[in-house]
């Protein structure tokens, strides 16, 4: 028997390590949660694991910086609903004002002194609403412009419109936009017991009459009375040197138009009892080239337009042909909302300052925005309502493009992102976390084998202790034997 190396016992020793080590690896599995603990543990696996962790930990900064963002914007919508307000208040304002047959110096001075007071309040919020250290409505984080004559007028533009060069994009004029007009010969006996219902599209209905032998000049007084009266946005004139009536919309585009019936035949209509609409026409024309929708005296580039989708801009003049050039400067805000550099949108919040507001409506009175506004007379009230509506027009607009930024690009981004962040942590677990119950079951595996191999070691290195005894007490009692025999 070879009794140098104990070959069983390093074969026991081998085990008992290797069991051990085994058992180590599970405790470490158990103690972290991880199955992955070290690059050895699974080289390929920690790769996968790694991208996914910081795709991860990008998908969970792009929450919260589109978290942040919706807080601007609904900063920025707040204010504005405030501004809208002010507008309303404004539009009555007006409205009271226009009723010149019941107002006297005094009331007209109180209502001019609040309208001063609602338009300082509408430059207050626009200079002073704020999101952190960052001015929001003054217009800086927005799309500004500039005309290069006074008859073509910048609007506004989206976050869609690029910047021009120094030299700004050419607005062509196609054709001119028109009222809706009604010219007719009116003498005294035309106008003697006519009687006529007059309707502005989309507004209040009047029937007027004249009584019989009442003159033409006296009809178109009663005619002027009521819609005034009604607050119709039309205007009437009388030719007494020509006898002829003139009925024209306020307002240009083929949406602003009337309706008239006439009591006789071939008085102010062709037909009697038959009514006939007058429409206006919208101007036509181009922006760099670009198609562009006309709405009454504004332009608007197409949305799908590459450089001038969004770019509006009015136009006052009195000749097609080149109208002149527009510049635009694009400083909208730009957030990011995923996780690659390349997933930012744009937001244009332009300015609420009353300078900004109501810009490019045709009126009498010579208003160029709202800070123009003054109630002085009857004629200053309606262009007022007309300069109050565009600005309104312009607020619902900004809020319009706020809400749909908000609602379907960021409120959606956050959920996109959420799922999305829900399912990449799902699939770092199952390459990186611990199988409790599949541990457990190698765990209690590994501490058998420990315990087994520990024994197994134990025993084998008793083995040689026990022969090695028993030759040495057989050889002992064989020497004494010898000496006793001598």
């Amino acid at each position: 028997m070879e009794m140098k190396n104990n070959a069983t016992s390093i074969n026991a020793l081998n085990n008992l390590e290797k069991a051990q080590n085994e058992l180590s690896d599970s405790l470490r599995r158990l103690s972290s949660g991880q199955k992955i603990n070290i690059a050895a543990d699974a080289p390929v696996g920690l790769i996968i694991s790694e991208g996914l962790r910081a795709q991860i930990a990008s998908v969970h900064q792009a929450i919260q910086d589109t978290e942040f963002s919706l807080s601007l914007v609904q900063t920025a919508e707040g204010a504005l609903v405030e501004v809208n307000n002010l507008l309303l208040e404004m539009r009555q304002l007006a409205l009271t004002a226009a009723n010149e047959g019941a107002n006297d110096f005094g009331t007209m001075m109180a209502i001019q002194y609040q309208i001063r007071n609602a338009i300082e309040s509408i430059d207050r919020i626009s200079r002073f609403t704020s999101f952190g250290r960052k001015i929001l409505l003054d217009g800086s984080h927005g799309v500004t412009g500039m005309g290069d004559n006074e008859e073509l007028i910048f609007l506004r533009a989206s976050s869609k419109t690029l910047a021009s060069p120094v030299s700004g994009y050419d607005v062509d004029i196609d054709e001119l936009p028109l009222r809706a007009t009604l010219s007719e010969d009116l003498d005294d006996d035309d106008a003697s017991g006519l009687s006529i219902v007059l309707e502005e599209e989309d507004g209040p209905v009047i029937r007027v009459t004249n009584p019989e032998g009442a003159t033409a000049l006296g009809f178109a007084n009663r005619l002027k009375d009521a819609v005034l009266g009604a607050n119709i946005n039309l205007d009437i004139q009388f030719d007494a040197d020509d006898e002829e009536l003139t009925i024209q919309h306020r307002e240009y585009g083929v949406t602003k138009g009337f309706w008239i019936t006439s009591s006789k035949d071939g008085v102010l209509t062709d037909d009697e009892f038959e009514p006939e609409i007058f429409h206006g026409r919208d101007i036509k024309g181009t922006i760099e080239d670009e198609p562009a929708e006309g709405d009454g005296l504004v332009l608007t580039g197409n949305f799908n337009n590459k450089k001038t989708s969004g770019l509006s801009v009015a136009y006052l003049g009195d000749s097609t042909g080149n109208a002149g050039s527009v510049t635009v400067a694009q400083n909208s805000l730009k957030f990011q909302t995923g996780p690659t550099g390349d997933e930012k949108i744009m937001v244009a919040l332009n300015s609420t300052h009353s300078t900004a507001l109501g810009q490019g409506v045709d009126n009498r009175s010579g208003f160029k925005n709202l800070s123009d506004i003054s109630l002085t007379s009857a004629q200053e009230a309606i262009d007022a309502i007309s300069l109050v509506d565009h600005a309104t027009d312009q607020l619902t607009l900004l809020r319009a493009q706020l809400g749909s930024a908000q609602k379907h690009t960021l409120e959606t981004n956050i959920s996109v992102l959420r799922n999305t962040a829900e399912s990449l942590t799902a699939a770092d677990s199952s390459i990186r976390d611990t199988d409790l119950a599949k541990e457990i079951v190698n765990f209690t595996k590994s501490q058998i084998l420990t315990e087994t191999a520990a024994a197994a070691v134990a025993q084998a290195n008793q083995s040689a202790v026990r022969v090695l005894r028993l030759l040495f007490h057989h050889h002992v009692h064989d020497h004494w034997s010898f000496f006793a025999g001598h």
